[in-house]
């Protein structure tokens, strides 16, 4: 398996045991918040401004009804890694992470329960070789009946049904899959290794590949609309896209790094991070991309804003990243 795309992320926890090169201080339009937690953060899920969740290594779950005032640690019921974590409102949520581990709440993660997605024991009936249990790398969840989850191996399933089922969607694909996005019932893409990106316009029941034009490894795709979109890898990879992902074009990020988050506002403002406390951030669509002073040299493995000044970023050592002023010491000038 051509594990690359995860290398930057999942050699983060064997840093959690090193102590992390010295940071040159300069000023910063981010404040750190505390997690309470030294673990890798990486599934970041926010409702508003005030309520999200955060997952991690260790099982790790943490939930915030303040903005990140507080962060109060919620019981799993696993020690796995937990890679990816959705909400669909603030009831119904997933995560997901190693060894085909797959959680559940009803109840805005008061209590999780443990999900059998029975993929394995369905390969074992059909006669296939019982072989080691598939790392699940992403979510997404159209509604609370329809959602998939995508991970190593070419894994991707998906259910109709709220989770009472799963179903294996096969793709002419055996490396790792690494995050999938939808804009709608119908159109939605899937990331990989080797610059792989799937896309579906009839709800995943056909995937076809998009023409990419490099192959370095992907990490995480997002669309703003079902036109505009950015995909974000190996080696400061960024891919962006103004026609559903039929022409993809390289975007110039100005680092070497492994970009491992990407979110955007509208179809001007982003951002991206990853590797080595990076922090991108673009107002003109990823024409140009300037760098952020993070305040931390950690892997920032997600980001999130909930409008152009308020956003949050996690990352290694239980790094929770926040800022009222879109990342800069002053705020971003709305245009």
């Amino acid at each position: 398996m051509n594990i690359r795309f995860l290398l930057a992320f999942f050699l983060l926890l064997a840093c959690e045991s090193r102590e992390s090169a010295p940071l040159i201080e300069s000023p910063s339009g981010w404040e750190k918040q505390s997690s309470g937690v030294k673990t890798s953060l990486g599934g970041a899920s926010f409702l508003s401004a005030q309520q999200g969740w955060i997952s991690g290594n260790k099982g790790v779950v943490l939930h915030t009804t303040d903005g990140g005032g507080h962060w109060i640690p919620q019981q799993t019921g696993t020690d796995k890694l937990l890679v990816s974590i959705f909400f669909i409102n603030a009831q119904q949520g997933w995560a997901v992470g190693d060894n085909e581990t797959v959680i559940h709440t009803v109840d805005g993660g008061s209590h999780w329960v443990s999900k059998d997605i029975g993929v394995s024991k369905d390969i074992a009936k059909a006669g296939g070789v019982k072989s080691r249990k598939k790392d699940l790398t992403g979510l997404f969840f159209i509604d609370e009946q329809k959602g998939f989850i995508t991970g190593t191996k070419g894994f991707l399933i998906s259910t109709r049904d709220g989770g009472l089922h799963w179903e294996t969607i096969t793709l002419p694909f055996n490396e790792t899959l690494t995050s999938v996005f939808f804009v709608s019932s119908l159109k939605g893409w899937v990331t990989g290794d080797g610059g792989a990106i799937f896309y579906t316009e009839d709800g995943g029941i056909h995937f076809v590949r998009q023409t990419t034009p490099m192959a370095k490894d992907l990490h995480r795709i997002f669309f703003v609309n079902d036109k505009i979109g950015f995909a974000v890898g190996g080696h400061g990879t960024i891919l962006a896209t103004k026609n559903s992902g039929q022409t993809w074009e390289a975007q110039k990020s100005g680092v070497p790094t492994f970009l491992l988050g990407v979110f955007f506002i509208n179809e001007k403002v982003g951002f991206i991070t990853g590797a080595g406390g990076t922090v991108l951030y673009t107002t003109d669509s990823g024409t140009t991309w300037t760098q952020q002073s993070s305040g931390t040299n950690e892997f920032l493995i997600n980001v999130y804003f909930e409008n152009k000044e308020l956003g949050w970023i996690v990352g290694t050592k239980g790094t929770i990243l926040h800022t009222n002023k879109g990342g800069t010491l002053q705020a971003i000038s709305p245009h």
